[in-house]
Formats: structure tokens, C-alpha cells, sequence
């Protein structure tokens, strides 16, 4: 059986998206009367730090692995830091274009999105088949010696 191991690259249509949200949320803000303008800065600055940590994974706190082994799911950061083990939780989404993995901790909970060009198509669908139908999400099963 396939055990998800995925390397997260950084995916321009989903920086182009970022970028996209945060350019409608500054033009919603422009609309609004003038004593809502000084929040402008704050939209602009918002979508530098999210294009950075998400889209392009350039922050330490960027994820760039997400695995799982017989202890549970693990997530490396950019700068050589790991959590786990972490359990997955029903909350994650599976869409034709994103996956969103949710994990509950002791901390609380992280979500992360998955789309195909950050991974590759092939282990994009391979994981959409593994959440789908695998039959035990939370651990990896252990080969027969």
C-alpha cells in the first residue's frame, strides 16, 4: 500500500490565488468610507506574509513535508522543525483541485492545503485515493517480518 511521504514545492496558481484574494479584499477596503483606509496597509502586509508562507514556502514556519509512519502524521517546517506525531482529523477536505489535510495536536489543530502542481499530479491523486478509501488513515501499517 501506498504511505503518503510529500514534498511540498511552491505553486504558482495557488500564489496567483493569494494574491487574487487579498487584491479584492484591498479593493473592499478602498470602497468602504475613508475612516476604513488605514487598514490598507495591514490587507497589503497580510498578503506579502501569506504569498511568502504559503504560496512560495519561503518562511521558516512554511511547511515543506507532510508524512506519515507507524507513529502517525508528521509535518516538517523550512527551517529543519517537525511535529508529530499528529492525528488526522475528519475535518480534511478532498477537492478535484485541493486537498486540505487537517491535523489535531496537543496544540491545537494545523491545516494544510495541498494542490496538485506542489506535489505532482500523480501523488496528488494517489493521496486523494488514499484518504478516500484506505482503511486506516492515522498510522502506517507495519510489513509483516
Amino acid at each position: 500500500m501506498w504511505i503518503p511521504d510529500l514534498h511540498l514545492q511552491p505553486s504558482a496558481p495557488f500564489t496567483a490565488l493569494i494574491v487574487l484574494l487579498h487584491f479584492a479584499a484591498a479593493v473592499a477596503v478602498w470602497i468602504l468610507p475613508a475612516v476604513f483606509w488605514p487598514l490598507l496597509p495591514l490587507v497589503v502586509l497580510a498578503g506579502f506574509v501569506n504569498v511568502a508562507k504559503y504560496g512560495l514556502l519561503l518562511l521558516k514556519t512554511s511547511v515543506v513535508r507532510v508524512w506519515m509512519t507507524e507513529a502517525g502524521w508528521f509535518i516538517a517546517y523550512r527551517d529543519q522543525r517537525q511535529a508529530g506525531p499528529l492525528t488526522l482529523s475528519p475535518e480534511t477536505h478532498l477537492g478535484s483541485y485541493a486537498i486540505r489535510l487537517s491535523f489535531i495536536s496537543g496544540r491545537g489543530r494545523r491545516h494544510i492545503l495541498v494542490t496538485p502542481d506542489m506535489i505532482g499530479f500523480h501523488r496528488f491523486r494517489k493521496l486523494q485515493v488514499f484518504l478516500r478509501w484506505a482503511p486506516n488513515k492515522q498510522q502506517a501499517v507495519v510489513s509483516p517480518q
